[in-house]
């Protein structure tokens, strides 16, 4: 399992590098102001796209491989059917979203009424945005890791032919525009190209039954449209509660420490979309379903250890390299930020325990309590503590969802995480607030405070690693190993070809 999360996790390296590159060219060559800008109007599109997309992207994950047990057939049939559905109610979306752009902006907020122009391209990109999840999911549904990873790199080289569009002078109208004609030709490649069996080998459908879906995939879309509203929402709150207290300016440094963060799901988060969920959705037994969530945690939390010690401790190199030196003010509290994404994930690890075993009504009560308390806190604490406070808020959501999750499947199932497990998720604490603490602290460039963070850096990892389980330090050291085997002989073949 490390093996396959390793190179999960070198695919989507090469895709944050990607988004990377995106970011920093809009970061230097717009500034704070228009990051600021961005992140408001992303959040709103997420919030209408989230919404109508019916949970089907995360279907895709949840019945696809359920209809590839059955055939290669029926999981197309059911693919084409799902993708219909959300084209349909995505396109009417855009229509609707274009035309209030265009008659009454003001809809969208007062601070993002003198934005038209920006908004009407960003809406017309809504299709592709709602496409691209649902297709990588569809991908990873279809069993086919690698093909969903490279989907997702060749989005995120989408991205930065949009940055470069912008940085040469289209601005952001640019970006958005590019990006919606770039992403619509991906899509529809994508989209077409999806399919296990050859094309003749497909059953026709009428019709009348292209837009029909199997009762329990509506059940699930039900299920989740409170949740898939109120998550977008809660971000679009915060994001915006930001740009209404601080200005733009203020809006494009919470959204670089939010970016920071994000870089932990986008380099270590994927492998929950693309491995764990469709295998737990194959196992029938509760139990089994637990042991195998402990060893994918344990395998996780091993990439943990060895990415996270250096961007805590040095959070205003990262903010520096992803975005430019105007954005450094988010190094005091980058690392709420951090946890919180980390957290998330963990979490988020066993919280698909109960997805499998189809106990929504839980799951969408329970997260719609977490953006609740997420919405709550930030809005008492952002004009008291400033941006620090969105970090807080964003922090308490996945403290919630944890201990809520746990409890749960130890009161339905009788199961609990592996005490190994659990070890190692306490190191992953334990990391975030030693490595959170010295970065937030002690920032700055001079080459005496670097070689000390570095030192500190250098003692986490060998602490960390004294104080783990014997088979996660020997995974560890095997992992590595096959790695490098690996890189070693795929060295070796470049050499012989040429």
């Amino acid at each position: 399992m490390i093996r396959a999360l390793v190179t999960i996790g070198a695919l989507q390296f090469l895709s944050m590098l990607l988004l990377l590159i995106r970011t920093k060219i809009l970061a230097v060559m717009l500034g704070p102001e228009a990051v600021g800008t961005i992140a408001v109007i992303d959040k709103l599109v997420a919030v209408i796209v989230q919404t109508l997309s019916l949970s089907l992207p995360f279907a895709a994950l949840r019945f696809l491989p359920a209809a590839l047990r059955e055939s290669p057939q029926a999981m197309d049939a059911l693919y084409r059917r799902m993708r219909n559905v959300l084209i349909g109610t995505i396109v009417s979306a855009t229509l609707v979203c274009v035309a209030i752009s265009v008659v009454a902006p003001s809809i969208w907020g007062r601070e993002l009424a003198a934005h038209q122009r920006i908004l009407l391209l960003a809406f017309a990109g809504m299709p592709v945005i709602a496409m691209v999840p649902f297709l990588t999911n569809a991908y990873a549904g279809n069993m086919e890791h690698w093909r969903a990873m490279r989907f997702a790199i060749a989005n995120a080289s989408g991205l930065v032919v949009a940055a470069a569009a912008a940085g040469i002078g289209l601005g952001l109208a640019g970006f958005y525009g590019v990006y919606a004609a770039v992403g619509g030709v991906l899509v529809v490649v994508a989209a077409r190209t999806l399919v296990r069996i050859r094309h003749a080998a497909r059953t026709a459908i009428p019709l009348k039954q292209a837009f029909q879906l199997p009762r329990a995939v509506w059940r699930f879309a039900a299920a989740l449209v409170t949740l898939t509203f109120a998550s977008p929402y809660a971000a679009l709150f915060v994001q915006y509660t930001a740009l209404r207290l601080y200005g733009a300016v203020g809006s494009g440094i919470l959204q670089s420490a939010i970016g920071i963060s994000m870089s932990i799901r986008a380099l270590l988060g994927a492998a929950h979309a693309v491995f764990l969920t469709p295998h737990v959705n194959r196992e029938d037994d509760a139990s089994a379903r637990m042991a195998w969530t402990n060893e994918f945690q344990r395998a996780t939390v091993l990439l943990f250890i060895i990415v996270l010690p250096p961007l805590l401790v040095f959070p205003d190199v990262a903010l520096r390299v992803m975005y430019s030196g105007k954005f450094v003010g988010a190094s005091a509290f980058v690392a709420l930020f951090i946890a919180a994404e980390v957290l998330t994930l963990l979490s988020g690890t066993y919280q698909s325990l109960i997805v499998a075993d189809d106990r929504m009504l839980f799951h969408v009560i329970q997260n719609l309590a977490a953006q609740a308390l997420l919405v709550g806190v930030a809005a008492l604490a952002m004009p008291r503590l400033g941006l620090a406070g969105a970090g807080l808020a964003a922090l308490v959501a996945p403290l919630f969802l944890g201990g809520s999750t746990l409890l749960f499947l130890r009161r339905r199932y009788d199961t609990h995480v592996s005490r190994e497990a659990g070890l190692m998720a306490l190191v992953t604490a334990g990391i975030l607030v030693v490595g959170g603490s010295i970065g937030s602290r002690y920032p700055g460039l001079s080459p005496g405070l670097l070689v000390a963070k570095a030192a500190a850096c250098a003692l986490i990892w060998v602490v960390t690693y004294t104080i783990m389980p014997a088979q996660d330090r020997s995974r560890l050291r095997h992992g590595v190993v096959h790695l490098s085997h690996d890189v070693v002989a795929r060295l070796a073949r470049t050499k012989g070809a040429a």
